[in-house]
């Protein structure tokens, strides 16, 4: 009797133990379908809308840049131009005060933006106080440049063709005819983008100043020896130059032939292409007696904010002179 008294209180206190566990719903096994019933009801629906916008954006770079530019520009400032079925961007800037001489048309340097920071921006923003609206080009952009590789079990090998290209000079990116092509698809797309300010320029009437620089500038002044674009009545020029040796050597030649009114300015930090023909370009168009045409060499580099304002003073004074706009 003794005996079984522990057992049948060992046997109560496991059923007690047993029933408090049902009773607790952490220790229950879920339910496969309310688990799938709950899953159901708090899962998002999934529209065609949310379908699209998960998807990541398929727009061009071109477009995606115009976005980011917009962020910080004033609305008034930005128009769009059409070049081969795809939108650019036209930074437009009115006069202020009360001379209203006409407008300057800027062509930043190749691969950069309508707005693209530094001394081109400056300029933009600060020529209007002189009387001159201000245009502001999309430029052409450059090729990417060719990625050489060499197996790693090939660099102690000796090599099997001679250099073509002098040691003194930097090796070519591209063919020549791959260069020739491309700087033939420069000059289209800047042809197509200046026709299409003539409707935009229309609200400000007056003289028309062409500011450019570095391969933007080299580009310019070969249409213009062309005749493939109209002359402005004022050329502002800075660093010009070309990668393509030919095309930059004849830079000097085309730039003292041409008729209008040119400012050439030169800055020490200048591409040395550019700089190795400074000196050409000016003892050129003294030699074809070139009357409208001065050089100005600055003495600080671009990178120097008070350089900028040299420019612009330059710049400023050079335009109101030679367009009789004063």
């Amino acid at each position: 009797m003794v005996r079984i008294i522990p057992s049948i209180l060992s046997l109560a206190l496991a059923l007690a133990s047993a029933s408090l566990l049902a009773a607790d719903p952490s220790t229950q096994a879920p339910d496969p379908n309310t688990q799938a019933s709950e899953a159901s009801t708090q899962a998002p629906e999934t529209t065609p809308q949310n379908a699209e916008t998960s998807q990541p954006s398929t727009a061009p770079k071109e477009q995606a840049a115009a976005k980011r530019t917009s962020n910080y520009l004033p609305a008034n400032e930005i128009k769009q131009i059409t070049i081969d079925d795809q939108p650019l961007e036209l930074l437009v800037r009115s006069w202020e005060g009360r001379k209203k001489l006409g407008a300057a048309i800027i062509l930043p340097a190749t691969n950069g933006t309508a707005d693209a920071p530094g001394l081109m921006a400056f300029v933009r923003r600060n020529i209007n106080a002189a009387g001159w609206a201000s245009l502001s080009l999309t430029p052409p952009t450059e090729p990417p440049a060719p990625n050489f590789a060499t197996p790693a079990t090939e660099v102690t090998s000796a090599g099997s063709a001679q250099l073509s290209s002098p040691s003194n000079k930097p090796s070519q990116k591209v063919k020549p005819e791959q260069s020739n092509k491309h700087l033939l698809e420069q000059e289209d797309f800047l042809v197509k983008s200046m026709s299409q300010l003539d409707s935009i320029g229309t609200d400000f009437p007056g003289k028309r100043v062409l500011i450019t620089a570095d391969q933007s500038a080299g580009l310019l002044i070969s249409l213009l020896s062309q005749k493939k674009i109209a002359d402005p009545d004022v050329l502002i020029v800075i660093n010009p130059y070309s990668e393509d040796e030919a095309h930059n050597q004849a830079i000097a030649e085309k730039l003292a032939k041409l008729t209008m009114p040119i400012l050439d300015i030169q800055s020490p930090d200048g591409h040395p292409a550019s700089l190795e023909t400074a000196e050409q370009r000016k003892s050129l168009a003294v030699t074809l007696e070139s009357p409208n045409y001065r050089q100005t060499i600055l003495a600080l580099n671009l990178d120097n904010e008070s350089a900028w304002q040299n420019c612009l003073s330059a710049i400023r004074g050079f335009a109101a002179r030679m367009s009789g706009a004063n």
